[in-house]
């Protein structure tokens, strides 16, 4: 065997240089980890500020609404209950409509209204007329539900729970699903004067 001058053979050389080349790749593959967790993290955060914002607006409106309606058809003019049918979440209604803090029940064009739409929460203040987005593309909302209780005149004050399911991601590799529910109980007490 032909020895080097720091007296290692061949062989030696060659096992040294492996373990070497290993303990790399080790090392190389936890710092693509930890790249990748920390992107997905920074991501995530990103995406539920927005979901975090999104919701934090329907509770801060629909809490100072009154004559809510899960119906999407345009006016609703007419409060009504949207109750849980069965222990599965069924019922309940797919749109909200209210009257805003400002909004006078006697004009139909309004109206507060959210709905789901492509994967998106979105917004309208006119009643339906015209919807804006209040989440970002990387939501992808799959279930957005809303049980309102407490409508009728003389009921205590209206609450309404909002159910929201879906998943998030910047990329395909990123996606985190989601299940969120919050409930909201309106200032305005339901009152016949």
């Amino acid at each position: 065997m032909r020895t080097f001058t720091a007296g290692f053979t061949l062989i030696e050389m060659i096992v040294a240089i492996g373990v070497f080349l290993i303990g790399l790749l080790i090392i190389l593959g936890a710092l693509v980890s930890i790249n990748d967790a920390a992107r997905k993290a920074r991501s995530m955060r990103i995406v539920m500020d927005n979901l975090s914002a999104a919701i934090d607006s329907m509770s801060r409106t629909i809490r100072v609404g009154s004559d809510f309606n899960c119906g999407c058809g345009v006016p609703v003019t007419t409060p009504q209950d949207c109750p849980m049918s069965d222990d599965l979440g069924q019922g309940g209604g797919t749109c909200l409509a209210f009257e805003g803090q400002h909004g006078n029940p006697f004009e139909s064009n309004d109206q507060i209204v959210y709905r789901l739409s492509g994967g998106r929460i979105e917004r309208s203040v006119n009643s339906g007329g015209e919807y804006l987005p209040l989440t970002a593309p990387e939501l992808t909302v799959s279930n957005f539900r809303f049980y309102v209780y407490g409508v009728s005149v003389n009921d205590d004050q209206p609450v309404t729970t909002l159910l929201i399911r879906g998943s998030a991601s910047t990329t395909q590799r990123t996606a985190t699903t989601f299940n969120i529910q919050t409930t909201v109980a309106a200032y305005t007490p339901n009152i016949e004067i």
